[in-house]
């Protein structure tokens, strides 16, 4: 497992406060609900499972990221997809990431 960072540990944190919800269904009826803030996929998602995702997330307005092994992350090894429930653990993933991608030179 890669050693956690920002990102991995703002999502363990929305995990364990019960603001992140994991699994396809559990995801998917979130987010058509208008209940889910943010998505996050596994980038080693089926390119089904990617193209759901983005499809819906664009259709809900609803950023997606994808980060690498998510469900290790969340305590729930083989989950390709989370949705994050409250705004200030969204902002909180959201600045993570742009961290992490500009100190990766993205």
């Amino acid at each position: 497992m890669p050693q956690p960072n920002k990102l991995t540990n703002a999502i363990g944190f929305a995990m364990k406060a019960g603001k992140l919800v994991s699994g396809d269904f559990s995801v998917e009826k979130l987010a058509r609900s208008g209940k889910a803030r943010l998505l996050l996929l596994d980038d080693a998602a089926s390119a089904n499972t990617k193209e759901k995702y983005q499809a819906l997330s664009a259709s809900k307005n609803v950023e997606l990221i994808e980060i690498s092994s998510l469900g290790n992350w969340i305590g729930k090894p083989g989950r390709m997809v989370a949705a994050v429930t409250d705004l200030n653990f969204t902002t909180m993933i959201k600045r993570a990431n742009a961290d992490a991608n500009s100190a990766a030179g993205e």
